[in-house]
């Protein structure tokens, strides 16, 4: 589950070369999981392309494909280049953080969907995990992709994202 070595896989590909020969302006943006069983090592790598503001997904897994370039859902942040020398924390160490973490400050709350995505926000490279969990709340755990250390940590129910 090394982004790394997802990362090299794609990049040293065909199908990734073929189209970045078309879209040199567009940059790595994040890499995207979902925990389940069904999705269970396949990675989501995005690319953006800041000229046409759209992200391009690659999906790698036992094979690889892209999506079409794709409207970006605007937060008011900008997408920021994600520089993959800063990812130093393997995702398996990031998410035993997160689960530790889980268990002992949200202990109430039972997760039934996780996923994390690895991008850099606010100045830092994170690993940002997101747990839904039974009682309709998201629990959602920042952690330093360089250090391992936690950058923050909250939980929200879901009505109050509406």
């Amino acid at each position: 589950m090394d982004f790394h070595e997802v990362l090299a896989k794609l990049t040293n590909h065909t199908i990734f070369k073929d189209w970045n020969k078309g879209h040199k302006e567009s940059f790595l943006a994040h890499g995207f999981m979902m925990l389940d069983e069904e999705n269970k090592d396949i990675w989501q790598i995005g690319f953006y392309n800041p000229e046409s503001s759209k992200m391009t997904t690659f999906i790698v897994g036992k094979t690889i494909e892209h999506t079409a370039e794709q409207e970006v859902l605007e937060s008011g942040a900008p997408i920021e280049k994600l520089p993959v020398e800063e990812v130093k924390v393997l995702p398996e160490k990031a998410l035993a953080l997160a689960k530790d973490l889980l268990k002992k400050e949200f202990a109430k709350e039972i997760p039934i969907k996780e996923f994390f995505i690895i991008q850099h926000i606010d100045k830092q490279t994170m690993f940002n995990i997101t747990y839904f969990t039974q009682s309709f709340k998201t629990v959602n755990i920042k952690i330093d992709a360089r250090s391992g250390e936690v950058v923050s940590k909250n939980i929200q129910a879901l009505m109050d994202f509406g």
